[in-house]
């Protein structure tokens, strides 16, 4: 009898081996690590992922936890056992007035969205691509156009149900079995698997603004958001860098093609429908290039606004394409210069169907120990996001490995989501101090290296 067929004895849950199911996991939205599995693992319960994570100990064997597979570096990929972790779908519990909801970890906050519609009330913070599961960013701490106020998604769990890497199914919040509680957030799946989570929820209002402004200066920029964060005039804030292609120039004895960057920040305010902001006031002293436009509509369009553009990325082919991303959070007095010059660097055509994105924050918005971040009152996100063929990304990765060098001696720490090509010691140097601390809990509440091996080089 084969370890397979044994497995599939143990599981109430499906343990597929065929070659479709095998090949829809063998790789994630990076596109660039290929691993197909022996077996994938729907597990029906949490007692299923229990029983998984034992056997697997019992038998040497690796298990990769997988979501939605929006792992750049193959983080959700294995050649042994997928835990595909989208079976376990179901909202618990909704709690309209303690403002708490309870949900297994493969929900995709799309359905949370939907199914808290209705009662006016929301996730205090929200990725921007809604297709991705609740456990999947928790794991990776979550950001969103909300964070520079609520911090991550994580932030905003209060209480977790896990099964760690020997099987132990433990709850766990800031009030009891805290250790786990703060390694599993942010914690890229190395310690645990998140079974369930409640979420903390505000209620919003039924409509929204969003104003549409566009910056030359990049520094012109930078300030006003700091006075944006400090006077907390919205509820939403992003921004990007975008190229506006000049031509060719000089550079190196070749002519290479160049750009103009401009920035646009989309400031967004809740309504209640009967009167808008006033627009005066909410623009009051910032020193955008041009006010482009305004946009009116119900709050459930925001938080689905990206959806045409994903859409227009999938209709392109762009979504198919590999996806090196390149995620870091800079201090703010550090942020102008290295932004400055990686957009020097960076061709226009370099990110093909991707962006470049700015997002700012408040250092005291999150209080993840795993979620590591530089130290300061604002710090500000920056994250080249590529979507190029294949066959072009070996001419991109070590600009991509550059900027995150560089991002570092920048006084940065890399997000953790993306492309990361750290080898041992560059993971002592993300963690620092926090190093010793993230070696003992692998070996706490994984001792037999189970979960997603391979990812954090801890020799």
């Amino acid at each position: 009898m084969t370890w397979v067929t044994e497995l599939a004895r143990e599981i109430s849950g499906q343990v597929l081996t065929d070659e479709a199911s095998r090949q829809a996991v063998a790789t994630d939205f990076g596109r660039l690590v290929v691993r197909k599995p022996q077996a994938v693992v729907r597990p029906a319960s949490t007692e299923d992922v229990s029983r998984l994570l034992k056997f697997a100990a019992k038998h040497q064997l690796t298990v990769a936890t997988r979501g939605a597979g929006h792992s750049q570096t193959g983080q959700s990929l294995s050649d042994q056992i997928v835990l595909d972790v989208t079976s376990l779908d179901q909202i618990n519990q909704q709690d309209d007035q303690g403002l708490a909801v309870v949900c297994q970890g493969g929900v995709k906050w799309r359905a949370l969205v939907e199914r808290l519609a209705p009662s006016a009330l929301s996730p205090l913070v929200l990725t921007n691509n809604l297709d991705v599961t609740v456990g999947g960013t928790l794991s990776s701490a979550g950001l969103g156009v909300a964070s520079w106020r609520f911090g991550t998604q994580a932030d905003n769990c209060l209480e977790l149900e896990v099964v760690t890497g020997a099987g132990e199914i433990v709850p766990c919040s800031t009030a009891q079995n805290r250790e786990l509680f703060d390694a599993v957030r942010a914690g890229m799946g190395q310690f645990g698997v998140i079974t369930e989570a409640t979420l903390k929820l505000r209620r919003h209002r039924a409509k929204f603004r969003s104003y549409y402004l566009l910056y030359d200066d990049l520094n012109v920029l930078l300030g006003d958001l700091k006075l944006l964060m400090t006077e907390e005039r919205f509820e939403y804030v992003e921004s990007w860098c975008v190229p506006c292609p000049q031509g060719f120039r000089k550079a190196g004895g070749q002519r290479q093609p160049f750009a103009q960057w401009f920035y646009p920040l989309h400031l967004t305010a809740e309504t209640d429908g009967t009167a808008g902001p006033d627009t005066g006031e909410k623009l009051r002293g910032l020193k955008f290039y041009r006010h482009v436009h305004t946009e009116d509509g119900e709050i459930g369009e925001f938080f689905t606004r990206l959806d045409p553009l994903f859409a227009l990325w999938k209709q392109a082919g762009f979504w198919d394409f590999t996806h090196p991303w390149m995620e870091c959070v800079l201090p703010w007095h550090t942020a102008p210069v290295y932004i400055g010059q990686m957009l020097q660097m960076m061709p226009p055509q370099a990110l093909a169907g991707g962006h470049i994105l700015l997002w700012p924050a408040r250092g005291g918005a999150s209080s993840l120990p795993m979620f590591v971040r530089p130290p300061g009152d604002f710090l500000i996100g920056f994250g080249i996001l590529p979507a190029i063929p294949k066959n072009f990304v070996n001419d991109l990765l070590p600009r991509l490995n550059q900027a995150s060098q560089a991002s570092m001696m920048a006084g940065g720490k890399r997000y953790l989501s993306g492309w990361i090509p750290f080898a041992h010691g560059d993971w002592r140097a993300h963690f620092a101090e926090l190093w010793p601390t993230v070696v003992k809990l692998k070996k706490q509440f994984d001792p037999s290296g189970v979960l997603n091996p391979g990812f954090v080089k801890y020799e």
